[in-house]
């Protein structure tokens, strides 16, 4: 469903670049303009610029930019539609679209909607049926506040075999899109029946807070489904591997706190929060993946786990403590009492006790030394020498040198060993394939063109062409009417100038204005705006008569500018003909052809030229 344009420029406008963009990155002034290390490489000196006036930011190392949807895009790794909702809904902005009704949605809209659905049905089965009363007791006797209730909101779905099947059908929801999303199994006969029925709903949410699935919890003893807990199954929207319970409660802690506390279930995340720790995002009892460490570092680099030995699913999250170190995150690691989980920990001891325990967390190095122990790998020297080797192990894993030296060094003083002894194991894990290996190997399986990546974009125009496309930027209400009285778009002769033309005087003559960001908005094609962007910031990588140019856009020099790269573009193109003319009466001449017609057009275009030369500045 589209949002409307007036409604994007509402939430665009809605929203301060350096205000927001200063949340995650620090920005010094600097002349009219803010910088800071860039969020998306990593750079020791700033190249990261944030435009006040234009509202636009703009990398001169690696040439991300555009404005302040493009940054929540770029740096939340959002779609354009999620950034938009999530500008609106930090505003206060209500989003109404212009086709409200379910059937006019794409299918990925659909998908959310019926979530969203689906999350009201269960939280008002949960509060308003004589049924619900007992998923609600659960939950209170659980420790769960109605506050957190409603926070997370927690619901209810009624033994029913097609209670949420009939209640979709009435909201006008096909059968085969609850199917779709993970709400209903179809029999052999071709009728269905509801996925979850007489369980607690747990709603899963995305980084921007929609729901994209559930998990559901067993509250009856004739419950025939096996499992405790049971989720939604993987659609379109919602990907196990690449989704953390609770992270977009906890993402602006997570960042306040610069660290994350990583915990395995539903339960045990919503009571460390109510005893007030709100950094904390769960696993939902799965093995740690590459695109959940990748999901925390948008936040922070630092992880602490919070280990339940009874728990197999804390086992499975542990095995990813190597992923976190390749990703270069920095881990820590608690381990709760025998017979503890978070869940309970915090409902006996509560929230400061919790936090007494992260403050004691140990290193990796550490807990895993004590695992190896617990298995009695240091009764035998054949047992110590398999434990240090899976200490140095993953040690190997942590992309860092320095760190790496460091971590050795902690272990041969523990160990009474020699360092250099370690540095050779390490080396066996780390040393990597002799190149020449690596080339016989890509001869023999060269890569297939989706592992291509794409070659950089590039951003070079003719001078002229950049020049007078950065003074049409620069005040487009003087200069669009003064420079296209002058010059075609087909003079362009870079496809990119043509196209950035052509839209500029397609936005001009509908809206007697153009405004940078609301025009890179506009744009479809992702290198245009960031040549648009490019184009805006580089003032310093333009000619030294546009470096001379005053800050008062108005003065005569930009007119002098701009009517100086029309020139220049008008000679270059007639150069150009006079050039492919003269080749032509060339080929004529050796060919015993006539040359008349290539000396009379020669003549016609050496006119021109001289007419460009003579041509003067006039402004009406």
């Amino acid at each position: 469903m589209r949002i409307p344009e007036e409604k994007i420029q509402e939430i665009r406008l809605s929203t301060d670049a350096v205000e927001y963009i200063g949340q995650f990155v620090r920005l010094k002034k600097r002349g009219k303009d803010y910088t800071g290390l860039c969020p998306f490489h990593n750079e020791k000196t700033p190249s990261f610029t944030v435009s006040p006036s234009k509202q636009l930011f703009y990398c001169f190392g690696c040439h991300r930019g555009g404005d302040v949807v493009k940054f929540v895009m770029e740096y939340e790794k959002l779609s354009y539609v999620e950034a938009l909702e999530h500008l609106a809904e930090r505003n206060g902005i209500e989003i109404t679209r212009t086709e409200e009704l379910y059937q006019s949605a794409g299918e990925i809209e659909k998908l959310y909607n019926i979530c969203t659905i689906a999350a009201r049905h269960f939280y008002n089965n949960l509060k308003n049926t004589p049924e619900g009363d007992f998923a609600h007791q659960y939950f209170l006797n659980r420790g769960f506040s109605n506050r957190m209730i409603v926070t997370f909101g927690l619901g209810y779905s009624t033994r029913s075999w097609d209670g949420f099947l009939r209640y979709a059908e009435q909201q006008g929801i096909a059968p085969e899109h609850l199917e779709q999303a993970g709400f209903v199994k179809k029999r052999d006969d071709g009728t269905y029946y509801d996925t979850f029925r007489g369980r607690a709903m747990f709603p899963i949410f995305n980084t921007m807070g929609r729901v994209i699935a559930f998990g559901a919890r067993k509250l009856y003893d004739d419950d025939s489904v096996p499992g405790k807990y049971i989720n939604s199954p993987e659609t379109p929207i919602y990907h196990k591997s690449k989704t953390l319970y609770g992270l977009s409660h906890a993402k602006d802690a997570i960042r306040e706190k610069d660290f994350v506390v990583l915990v395995e279930g539903y339960a045990d995340l919503i009571s460390v929060v109510q005893a007030g720790i709100k950094n904390i995002t769960a696993s939902s009892g799965t093995a740690l993946t590459q695109e959940q460490i990748q999901l925390i570092s948008r936040y922070t680099k630092n992880i602490t786990l919070v280990y339940d030995a009874d728990s197999a699913g804390a086992n499975a999250m542990m095995r990813g403590v190597d992923i976190i170190l390749e990703n270069g995150l920095d881990l820590r690691i608690v381990q709760l009492p025998a017979g503890d989980d978070p869940d309970s920990f915090v409902r006996k001891n509560g929230g400061r006790a919790f936090e007494e325990l992260l403050k004691k967390a140990v290193t990796f190095i550490d807990f895993k030394a004590n695992q190896y122990r617990q298995e009695g790998k240091f009764d035998s020297p054949e047992g110590k020498a398999d434990a240090v080797r899976g200490l140095v192990q993953s040690i190997s894993k942590i992309k860092d040198p320095l760190k790496r030296s460091f971590f050795i060094k902690e272990i041969a003083e523990k160990y009474s060993l020699y360092e250099s002894t370690l540095f050779d194991e390490l080396e066996k894990f780390t040393r990597k394939v002799p190149e020449r290996f690596v080339k016989t190997a890509e001869s023999v399986f060269p890569k297939s063109s989706t592992q291509e990546t794409e070659p950089p974009v590039s951003l070079e125009l003719p001078n002229d062409e950049r020049e007078l496309l950065s003074a049409v930027f620069e005040d487009p209400e003087e200069m669009i009417p003064f420079v296209f009285q002058l010059v075609q778009v087909e003079e362009f002769s870079h496809q990119h100038s043509r196209e950035l033309a052509a839209q500029i005087l397609e936005v001009f003559e509908e809206t007697g204005a153009l405004d940078t960001a609301a025009f890179i908005s506009r744009l479809q094609n992702e290198q245009l705006k960031t040549l648009v962007t490019n184009i805006t910031f580089n003032q310093y990588q333009l000619s030294e008569r546009w470096n001379e140019i005053g800050s008062k856009p108005s003065d005569t020099r930009i007119y002098e500018l701009a009517f100086g790269a029309v020139k220049g573009i008008k000679k270059r193109n007639l150069e150009t003909l006079l050039h492919e003319n003269r080749i032509q009466m060339k080929n004529a001449s050796l060919n015993g052809e006539e040359t008349i017609s290539f000396l009379k057009t020669q003549q016609e275009i050496l006119t021109k030229l001289k007419e460009v030369d003579e041509m003067k500045l006039t402004k009406e």
